[in-house]
């Protein structure tokens, strides 16, 4: 078992000693290591406290009685930097749990778990809090070490609607705008891309017969990975292979580069730049709309959903059919004699 200690050092910086027991240190004795960062600390926090879940025996059947709040905090935090580590979630997912999770009161946080209500929870911690906090019991739950979690269950959010672009409007994008901004728009409306996945692309991903998909660009620059999704290949539309050059392939040459420097565009592209600019005048207010109306082409099509979800990258089909599944299915003939 691990537990995990706050504290400041004479020089008031921050102080985490983490103690914990392991098969060489005897029955009576711990042993103890102490972080200056929070985040290694709660990841050591998990990896010790995962280890002693996968061997514990009947004979501990007391173990539950040693998780306050505050060590179910750090535990998932712990889970969730290891994520990160991974790859699996983003940064800016991360830095918000670590915020609102050590945001909550320190009355509450030296509670025992099982002695903590629905109500008192609701009424102490703020919404994001309660969020993490209902994962972190969940991960409990799943691992064995509680039965139920003293949390009601989620409100589902009802999920915004979609906007999809008019075919006629998307036409003249793709016809009318630069040669720069028409490769985007081509891999957005006809491949479905992310914009993250589109500005990472570079002529070695590409061949006539195919586009792969396996990293993404954030605000850290080009990452190996996708943030969300999964890797993939999609077949190249001829028409947008003949918006390329060639000669190029085979090098690390970003499709989409800045026509000054000849280097690969940041993020900021499609919400700031010349491409946000190109979509306005076309009344498309988001680039992610493209995605929307490369879905919605394919249903229309009669493209079976599972295809176009592996297409699109969703790690998940129910991520599909909740987003787009209204657009699938057979059509109903309204006429009759």
């Amino acid at each position: 078992m691990a537990s995990i200690k706050h504290s400041t050092d004479q020089n008031g910086r921050a102080t985490y000693y983490v103690h914990w027991r392991d098969k060489n240190s005897g029955h009576g004795h711990g042993r103890r290591r102490i972080f200056r960062c929070v985040d290694e600390a709660a990841f050591f926090l998990w990896q010790s406290e995962s280890e002693w879940l996968n061997n514990r025996t009947a004979l501990h059947a007391d173990y539950r009685m040693s998780w306050t709040l505050e060590k179910l905090v750090y535990f998932f935090l712990g889970a969730q930097f290891e994520k990160l580590e991974r790859n699996v979630i983003r940064i800016s997912s991360y830095t918000k749990c670590r915020y609102d999770l050590l945001a909550i009161d320190k009355n509450i946080l030296a509670k025992n778990i099982l002695k903590l209500s629905s109500r008192e929870l609701t009424t102490t911690l703020s919404t994001g809090a309660l969020r993490w906090i209902r994962s972190a019991f969940n991960m409990l739950r799943d691992a064995g070490v509680i039965n139920a979690i003293p949390l009601n269950k989620a409100r589902r959010t009802p999920r915004k609607p979609i906007h999809v672009p008019a075919k006629a409007t998307v036409r003249a994008l793709l016809n009318d705008s630069p040669p720069r901004e028409r490769i985007a728009c081509w891999l957005g409306a006809v491949c479905g891309l992310r914009i993250g996945e589109a500005l990472a692309l570079t002529y070695a991903d590409i061949s006539e017969s195919w586009i792969s998909v396996h990293k993404h660009i954030s605000d850290q620059g080009v990452e190996e990975g996708l943030k969300s999704g999964v890797q993939r290949r999609i077949k190249m539309p001829s028409k947008l292979f003949s918006l390329l050059e060639p000669e190029l392939l085979g090098t690390t040459k970003p499709l989409i580069s800045s026509q000054r420097t000849g280097e690969r565009i940041g993020i900021k592209y499609a919400s700031q730049g010349p491409l946000k600019q190109v979509l306005e005048r076309h009344g498309i207010k988001k680039y992610h709309h493209l995605r929307h109306f490369a879905v919605s082409s394919l249903a229309d099509r009669g493209v079976d959903i599972l295809k176009v979800s592996r297409m699109i990258g969703h790690t998940d089909i129910r991520t599909t059919m909740n987003i787009y599944g209204h657009l699938f299915g057979e059509t109903i003939d309204l006429d009759f004699e």
